[in-house]
């Protein structure tokens, strides 16, 4: 049966470095999550939309790693992302959408509902209230991205009902800054709790990760030597630390899973977890 279900994004993407090299990829932050919460030991369904462009054999890959019933083939194109990384550290990621519209609508098999756990990878915030709304009595985790920056700007009243409504909600350090409007990043997370999310979980790259459940826990980053790819990090923290909580672990043990599953996609190229 399945465990943890993953609704969001799976795209193809393109990744332009600061010094000018750009490879094509699969990517989406569902994906990312899904994979590798299955490499840290969940059963895990995906529930997304793709076109009829999308590759035969990266689907068969995945289909290998999670359950792919709920991954909907629709006449048109995959959502196509860009990854900008630029040489001051900042990211753009202009996005087209192709299929992956009103992706808070997208069927969920009716055996999905018996999962542990569902994951909303970030899709526009409108999009994640109807899955949430969908959901109702569920246990939600919430996660963000850049490209809905503008959206978390403009919509406070809308995201903090997201944040209310969910069991846990994963952040980055400058996104949990712009939710609350606050600087300092664990008193964005104490603001957070106090919507109503009962775990945040705050990544910070290179810092480590800050966990807030009405007390403070903080995790290092682990060591990595080599050339790195930033790349899905945060996603595939978000899996493991998924992962263990699905299977019963405490929130350490959790927290240290997703680390080492982050540290293991920062050595390959790419967000997802397996190879391609």
């Amino acid at each position: 049966m399945v465990e943890l279900v993953v609704l969001g994004h799976v795209s193809i993407d393109t990744i332009v470095f600061p010094d000018g090299r750009r490879i094509g990829m699969p990517g989406g932050a569902a994906a990312a999550v899904a994979t590798s919460a299955s490499l840290a030991g969940a059963k895990v369904g995906l529930v997304t939309k793709i076109g009829e462009d999308f590759p035969r054999e990266w689907l068969e890959r995945l289909s290998q790693y999670v359950d792919t019933r709920g991954v909907q083939i629709l006449p048109g194109k995959t959502i196509h992302i860009w990854v900008i990384y630029k040489p001051d550290g900042s990211v753009e990621s202009p996005v087209e959408m192709g299929v992956a519209k009103r992706m808070g609508e997208t069927p969920i098999p009716e055996d999905y509902m018996k999962a542990k756990l569902f994951h909303i990878a970030p899709i526009p915030p409108e999009e994640q209230l109807k899955v949430v709304d969908r959901l109702e009595g569920k246990r939600i985790s919430i996660d963000f991205n850049p490209t809905y920056y503008e959206d978390y700007r403009r919509k406070p009243d809308l995201v903090r009902e997201l944040v209310s409504r969910s069991y846990i909600v994963f952040p980055n350090e400058r996104e949990a800054k712009l939710i609350t409007g606050l600087n300092d990043v664990r008193k964005a997370a104490e603001e957070l709790y106090s919507w109503g999310a009962r775990l945040v979980v705050v990544t910070r790259g290179r810092e480590g990760v800050l966990v807030y459940d009405g007390s403070f826990r903080e995790f290092p980053a682990l060591p990595v030597e080599g050339e790195i790819d930033p790349t899905g990090a945060g996603d595939a923290f978000a899996g493991g630390f998924l992962a263990g909580l699905v299977k019963g672990k405490g929130l350490d043990e959790c927290a240290k899973l997703g680390l080492k599953r982050a540290r293991e996609v920062l050595k390959k190229k790419g967000s997802w977890s397996i190879s391609v």
